[in-house]
């Protein structure tokens, strides 16, 4: 009787692990397929109905080889694993065009020999349509950033910032880098150049864009106003204040910008006001005792040499390198004589528009245009513009037309009946070869023309040494 009960027993548990087993099998997602050491198919889980096509009936008892045939596995990784005695790893595409990664494994007996080989099966199908469908989104995304960036160059054209030279796309670059971080901004360049623009641009970009932008020149108002408009005023804290007193500038840019153009005008007793502000963020209205928390982007500017400032004591160290954290160099119209152009042309329709003209320049007006050296950078530019084209009768604005400064020196020769491209590298060449005649080194022509000595190397090999040797 015992040994009867332990064979019902046994055979109970087998029929449970069979059961057991076949929930497993059910439950993983991988497909699953047993097959015996001859390849003979054993079991298959539920989901190789859906994989391959084919119920499990018509499979099991057959042999893998035989799958093979009809073209169900191509190929069969089982009739792999049994070839070479060995695990395989394989790409497979099933009789449904899908493509498989399929796994085998075999299971081997007390002597070694294969009496059973398991192969799992993930369809990458889905998985490869997301990796073409990701890699066509990248396509997009970068057609998408070229396009952004088109327009971003043309929003630049509308707020009056004209970059085609590779100096000023190299700026613009460094703007978009540095605007959304809240750290304050040095831009340095001559007078006209354009500061108060890009400083406008620093703060559209920035996290700031929806607050104020507030501007003030140091140099324009006097020394005895500066701190009161700056830092306001109680009310009767001096003769002739407001009875209510004043909200000064630093906190009219409250959570915005505050940029404060030619800085090095500030007295020094401003300074030291102006570098507590920066470090502790509270300021106090004239003739006021009560702290103000403040919250503003600082930018700053000036078309003075600091380092020289701070030798002659006019401008306290300490704040300059407070407001240094990133300096920007806007350099003069001389040095990026490829926006010359570009900048008449947006001047020439701005003030066409405004003033309801259809008035165009010359060749001739254009090529004086990039031999002149524009001391006054783009504000002179801009000024040019407007009074020929409010001065001159005629439609096209002639050579002649031009104010007399502008015409002193002639145009050079290489400039008669070229285009634009041709007329900038004249330009160039004859850039290149006064400024080695007066350096004679590399790194002079490198120092005049404000570029790299590899580059200053190739344009003296181009325009002098290919010169001489066809001489």
């Amino acid at each position: 009787m015992k040994k009867v009960g332990r064979r019902k027993l046994k055979k109970c548990d087998q029929k449970e692990l069979t059961r057991e087993l076949d929930a497993v099998l059910d439950a993983i997602h991988d497909d699953i397929l047993i097959a015996d050491g001859q390849g003979r198919i054993l079991k298959v889980s539920k989901s190789f109905v859906s994989v391959y096509g084919i119920e499990e009936e018509e499979i099991l008892g057959k042999t893998v080889f035989e799958m093979e045939r009809q073209g169900v596995f191509k190929p069969s990784v089982i009739a792999r694993v049994l070839q070479i005695n060995d695990k395989v790893t394989m790409r497979q595409r099933n009789n449904r065009e899908r493509d498989l990664i399929v796994t085998a494994l075999p299971v081997r007996d007390e002597n070694g020999e294969i009496v059973k080989v398991v192969s799992f099966t993930r369809d990458l199908t889905d998985f490869l349509n997301l990796q073409e469908q990701y890699s066509e989104l990248e396509s997009r995304i970068e057609k998408y950033t070229a396009e952004i960036e088109e327009l971003r160059s043309k929003s630049m054209e509308l707020e009056g910032i004209v970059a085609k030279s590779a100096k000023s796309q190299d700026i613009l670059r460094t703007i978009h880098r540095i605007a959304p971080f809240d750290a304050n901004v040095l831009l340095t360049g001559e007078s006209g150049v354009g500061k108060n623009m890009y400083a406008r641009l620093i703060h559209k970009r920035s996290k700031r864009a929806e607050y104020p932008f507030i501007e003030i020149n140091c140099g324009a108002i006097p020394e005895n106003l500066l701190e009161s408009e700056l830092f306001g005023y109680e009310g009767g804290s001096f003769t002739g204040a407001n009875k209510e007193g004043k909200i000064g500038l630093i906190e009219l840019a409250q959570s915005g910008t505050l940029f404060l153009d030619e800085i090095v005008e500030m007295p020094l007793s401003l300074q030291v006001k102006l570098l507590n502000v920066i470090q502790n963020k509270i300021i106090k209205r004239v003739g006021g005792t009560k702290d103000i928390q403040v919250d503003f982007r600082l930018i700053a500017a000036s078309n003075k040499d600091f380092e020289q400032q701070i030798k002659e004591r006019k401008f306290r160290e300490d704040l300059y390198y407070r407001l240094n954290v990133i300096t920007i160099d806007i350099l003069p119209l001389r040095q990026r004589r490829e926006d010359i152009i570009p900048l008449a042309f947006f001047f020439i329709d701005k003030f066409n528009k405004y003033h309801g003209l259809d008035k165009s320049f010359s060749k001739k007006v254009f090529d004086r245009m990039l031999t002149h050296d524009w001391p006054g950078n783009i504000r002179e530019l801009e000024n040019i513009v407007e009074r020929l084209l409010l001065t001159t009768e005629e439609r096209m604005v002639e050579e002649k037309d031009l104010p007399v400064h502008m015409k002193k020196a002639e145009p050079m020769a290489e400039f008669d009946n070229q285009n634009l491209a041709e007329a900038l590298e004249a330009l160039e060449k004859h850039l290149v070869c006064n400024a080695y005649e007066k350096c004679g080194t590399t790194v002079g022509v490198a120092e005049a023309l404000g570029i790299s000595q590899p580059t200053a190397v190739r344009k003296i090999q181009k325009y002098l040494v290919n010169t001489k040797k066809k001489m």
